[in-house]
This record gives C-alpha cells, sequence and structure tokens, in this order.
C-alpha cells in the first residue's frame, strides 16, 4: 500500500486523522470529515462494514478528499475501527493502482483494525488509570497538608491548655501570698493607733492587696478554676 490513515471520531463528533503514512499536509488538512452517508469514511463508520473502491475514476459519494486534493491514490479500503463492538473511527488503506484491493484482503484489514482498536483502548485506559492516580496524588496531598494543619493546631491548643494549666497553678500561689500580705495588712491597720503616715500606707498596702486578689481570682476563674 502507498498510504494509509486512522480517522478517529473527535470531541467535536468530526472524524479526524489522527496518525497517517504516505499522505500530504493538504490532504489531512481537507479530510476533515462529519460521519455521514456523503463520505465514504462517514459510510463506513456508520454501516460497521467494509468499503472498498478499486478505481478512483468511479468514486460515485458526493465528498471525497481524492477529488478534492489529488494525491493519485486509484484504490483504497476503509475499515470500521471497533472498541468493545463500538465502532471509534476508520482505518483507510490506498494504493496507487486499480484493483489493488480483493476479497482475499478483508481478513487482514480486519485483523489489522481490530488490533488497532486493542491498542487504542489500551492507551484509553492508561489515561483513565493515569488521571486517577494523578487525582488520587492530589487528594493524599491535600489530605496531608489538611493532616499537617490539624497537627500544628492541636499542639498549638495543647500548647495553650499547658500555658492555661500554668497560669492556673501560678495564680493559686499568688493568691495565696497575697492573702497572707493582704491579712497582715488589715491586722496592722487596725492596731495602727491614732492617724499618721504609716497608718495610712498599711491602709494603701491593704486596698492594692485587695485589688491584686480580686484580678488573681478572675484570672483563675477564666481558666476554670475556683
Amino acid at each position: 500500500m502507498d498510504a494509509c490513515s486512522i480517522r478517529l471520531l473527535d470531541h467535536d463528533g468530526k472524524l479526524r486523522i489522527k496518525s497517517q503514512k504516505g499522505l500530504s499536509k493538504e490532504f489531512i488538512e481537507k479530510s476533515i470529515r462529519e460521519p455521514t452517508i456523503d463520505c465514504y469514511s462517514g459510510d463506513c463508520f456508520l454501516t460497521g462494514r467494509i468499503v472498498i473502491v478499486n478505481d478512483a475514476d468511479q468514486i460515485d459519494k458526493p465528498i471525497s478528499t481524492n477529488r478534492i486534493v489529488c494525491e493519485n491514490i486509484q484504490s483504497f479500503a476503509v475499515t470500521p475501527i471497533k472498541i468493545e463492538g463500538e465502532t471509534i473511527g476508520v482505518l483507510v488503506t490506498s494504493s496507487k493502482k486499480k484493483d489493488y484491493f480483493y476479497e482475499r484482503f478483508n481478513d487482514v484489514i480486519i485483523v489489522v483494525s481490530n488490533q488497532i482498536g486493542i491498542a487504542i483502548r489500551i492507551s484509553q485506559l492508561y489515561e483513565e488509570i493515569y488521571s486517577l492516580n494523578q487525582g488520587l496524588e492530589q487528594k493524599v496531598r491535600e489530605r496531608t497538608a489538611e493532616l499537617e494543619e490539624r497537627t500544628k493546631q492541636l499542639i498549638a491548643a495543647e500548647r495553650l491548655a499547658a500555658v492555661g494549666e500554668m497560669s492556673k497553678r501560678i495564680a493559686h500561689e499568688l493568691r495565696n501570698s497575697l492573702t497572707v500580705v493582704g491579712g497582715l495588712a488589715r491586722r496592722l491597720h487596725e492596731k495602727w493607733a491614732g492617724n499618721n503616715h504609716q497608718k495610712e500606707y498599711v491602709k494603701i498596702i491593704f486596698k492594692e492587696v485587695q485589688t491584686l486578689e480580686e484580678k488573681v481570682s478572675n484570672l483563675i476563674k477564666l481558666g476554670g478554676g475556683q
């Protein structure tokens, strides 16, 4: 054979050449087809049957790349490419000789077409597996990042809890010391005779200690203590 091409149904519903040998760039560009019976590729795609033309001069379809672009192709065969019973494209084999294709070539062309379908299906499965792996890797990355963030939050919460517990213990100790200081200041104030500066100083100390005791008690309450 002088030329061959694999045309697959694209996402936009058109048959396009995806792989070829022996065809010009102009031929490839002008061979995009709607899958209709007006062209040989569309006829083969829709019926699922091999189409053989052994004389290009006898082409009877209104749409033909052979007519549009002269590649000196005299005969060609169009074979459906199927995956699991579904036609996904066509294999076009061509010759510059007339009457090149005979019935005995049909079985060979079908085997080749089936092998192409299997190869494409394997490629599709590989792409699906690759996409799944990429998706799983992305989910693992997201989950890992989420766990790391939660771990940081947990560590921060544990640190805050530890600081809170330490603060509560310190506050209890401070309150005990302030109670002692406040009690002694109150006794001195009560026993001090007369109105002198020293007694007034003791009174100020007693009041300030009371203020500190209230603040420490509030701190303990905030920390969940008694």
